[in-house]
């Protein structure tokens, strides 16, 4: 398609042009009052589709869930006669489950050995590897401490191919395979680079115990990898505010699992795991101090892919914007180019004046002999 301006006529008089320009001026503005106009029901269309897509997701989420089958089976917990021994026994079994992958340092010099360290003594750690490599069981064996028992996946995942939505889901099978053999009361989950302050589990449990909370949780003290530090927590829980590392809960919630599926509803899976337990009703409580030391990996800080954004009308409209200002700049060009054929003009019509008043002067018909000889010669 030929740019606008190549409509121009390349001749013409100074009139024609001038015409032939603003009836282009005139196209080019009505043009681009109907590319906004147009743009701003396509910006609207497009919020009601974004807005119709959110709502479909969260059907899909609480349909994937199954919220009425959980609250179900959190009564029948409820109701069961060893559900009051997490609450009553007086050195209750703690379980802290582990997921890992590839991680052996901070698996070996710093979650399990803070786990190991606290002042609650009666506990377990069970880590279990993502069909981790033969090098993770190694040091493991290594450690030689019966409390830790060591459990390997066949299979890796199966994880998103998209980075961030993999992200969501990473440890998910590991986590309910730990929860699954564990034998505690309770629950600790642990990151393999995470680590638990000394009182972690003693002071979680306490509050837990004290007012019978089902889950509870505590402050993230979080380090960036350029030294900066900062608290996470808040309660009611709210994503990126909450880490299951910081958290401590009633063994007979074992049945809300982890989801591979919530990466699909844009959650992380500790979080999804906490807003359903928030959803149907866990009895929960923050306790306001540090639980836990928090260094995000590489892998926890995948960037999300930014989405394409919907233009505003005026930023759809700005080559048409751009075409009237070309537009203007050209009805200055021709006002320069008409000025100066009207100078030309002038120029020719005294050139032609004065041409016509010697023509009828006496010193032309005196000299036209001469001027016929010349020619003849």
């Amino acid at each position: 398609m030929k740019p606008y301006y190549a409509l121009m006529p390349d001749t013409g008089s100074p009139q024609e042009n001038t015409v032939a320009l603003e009836e282009l001026t005139a196209q080019v503005r009505v043009l681009s009052a109907r590319v906004i106009a147009m743009s701003e029901g396509s910006r609207v269309r497009g919020e009601r589709i974004l807005a119709a897509q959110a709502d479909a997701l969260r059907v899909l989420e609480l349909t994937h869930d199954d919220d009425p089958g959980t609250r179900r089976r959190l009564h029948e917990l409820r109701a069961r006669a060893d559900y009051d021994e997490a609450f009553t026994v007086s050195d209750p079994l703690v379980s802290v489950v582990i997921p890992t992958w590839n991680r052996p340092e901070t698996l070996i010099e710093r979650a399990i050995p803070s786990a190991l360290a606290q002042t609650h003594t009666n506990l377990e750690v069970i880590v279990v590897g993502d069909a981790s490599p033969p090098e993770i069981g190694a040091a493991i064996d290594a450690l030689d401490d019966g409390r830790v028992t060591f459990h390997n996946l066949t299979i890796r995942g199966p994880y998103d191919e998209e980075p961030f939505t993999a992200w969501h889901a990473y440890g998910t099978p590991g986590m309910n395979a730990g929860i699954r053999l564990s034998r505690g009361a309770w629950i600790a989950p642990l990151g393999d680079d995470d680590a638990f302050v000394p009182e972690h589990i003693a002071r979680l449990l306490a509050a837990a115990r004290d007012a019978r909370l089902e889950f509870v949780y505590g402050l993230i003290h979080m380090i960036l990898p350029d030294g900066s530090e900062s608290l996470l927590g808040e309660f009611p829980p709210r994503m990126s505010q909450i880490g299951l590392q910081a958290a401590l809960f009633h063994a007979g919630l074992r049945f809300i699992e982890f989801e591979l599926g919530h990466a699909l509803f844009h959650k992380p899976n500790d979080w999804g795991l906490v807003h359903r337990m928030m959803r149907t009703g866990v009895r929960m409580g923050m306790v306001k101090e540090v639980s836990v030391d928090y260094w995000p990996s590489q892998r926890d800080q995948v960037v999300q892919p930014e989405a394409d954004p919907l233009p505003h009308p005026s930023e759809l409209a700005g080559t048409l914007v751009a075409l009237e200002d070309r537009v203007s700049g050209l009805e200055q060009r021709l006002s320069v180019e008409q000025q100066r054929s009207s100078s030309i003009d002038a120029h020719a019509a005294e050139l032609a004046r004065r041409l016509e008043e010697v023509r009828r002067s006496r010193s032309w018909r005196l000299t036209a002999p001469f001027r016929r000889m010349r020619q003849r010669s």
